[in-house]
């Protein structure tokens, strides 16, 4: 039994690890291509292209896509898993087929936008923006591809955030922080991709999700991983998305502002990050203390 525990707890950290590849993992853009090339103005491999594909994007097909997919596939399996036998256990087997078809049409929303291969390639080297090929590839690569992997990623986290067995305490802080910059990072992740409008749907869905944890695991479920990496993110979310608003007058996408507003961006990023992170751990421990004063009064 007390080797089952130590597994256990070990499992649980190695799958917190790989849920910090689906919040983190995108920032590869951003450490390849715009950090170096908009913030300290040095080419990278970013603007090198292989077989008329340029570098970043080969790093997206062949090793974004399938890390993140599995990385999205160990979190959900360990959600679900020693499901026990009977018609409780079927349903969760069903719940947890659920998100493994989420997960496999976030990987198929990310081979859509391969499409963006042709839209780079004809707006950067060929000169075209304009003809049915070229709009049929910007609408594959900004819009379907776009819908297809925020919708499906969105609806999975919140899944785990209801369904999620109970017990998973681990990482308090570290679920906070996780929320703090998921939130910023796709509050600018949807910008960039021009759908900023999903903002109110995705927080609407997060805090349903986590209304929902309330009600199955009741007040216990305020000590969970995903309970409080869902309550960091709808807190940050539509707060980097008014910030954006407020400086920029609406909502253009990153690639396309000037280096220093870029710089800007980046900067605002990490700062809001940091103390939405700091000012969350701090309320949570403002509240805790108030809450153990009066529960021995």
């Amino acid at each position: 039994m007390g080797n089952d525990a130590v597994d256990g707890h070990a499992r649980r950290h190695t799958v917190l690890s790989w849920f910090g590849v689906v919040v983190f993992g995108r920032l590869y853009t951003v450490l390849m291509c715009d950090l170096p090339d908009q913030v300290l103005g040095i080419d990278t491999l970013c603007h090198t292209w292989i077989n008329h594909i340029p570098t970043y994007l080969w790093v997206e097909i062949l090793l974004y896509g399938p890390v993140v997919w599995f990385a999205l596939h160990r979190v959900n399996a360990d959600v679900f898993a020693g499901v026990p036998v009977g018609p409780g256990g079927l349903r969760r087997r069903r719940c947890e087929l659920v998100g493994s078809v989420a997960a496999a049409m976030w990987l198929y929303g990310v081979g859509i936008h391969a499409a963006d291969l042709v839209e780079v390639l004809s707006r950067e080297r060929e000169g075209i923006i304009a003809g049915p090929v070229y709009e049929l590839a910007y609408f594959l690569d900004e819009g379907l591809s776009h819908y297809v992997q925020f919708v499906s990623l969105f609806f999975l986290i919140g899944w785990w955030v209801v369904f999620d067995g109970p017990g998973r305490t681990e990482g308090a802080g570290l679920a906070l922080f996780f929320g703090a910059a998921h939130g910023v990072e796709r509050s600018l992740g949807i910008i960039e991709g021009e759908k900023w409008f999903l903002a109110p749907v995705v927080v609407a869905w997060m805090v349903g999700a986590a209304a929902a944890r309330l009600r199955r695991g009741g007040t216990g479920a305020i000590d969970e991983f995903f309970f409080r990496y869902a309550v960091a993110f709808t807190v940050t979310l539509p707060i980097s998305h008014l910030v954006y608003f407020a400086r920029f007058g609406g909502f253009p996408p990153a690639s396309g502002l000037s280096d220093t507003s870029y710089v800007q961006v980046m900067g605002g990023a990490c700062a809001l990050t940091i103390v939405a992170t700091c000012a969350l751990v701090a309320g949570e421990r403002v509240w805790r203390g108030r809450d153990q004063v009066e529960g021995r009064a």
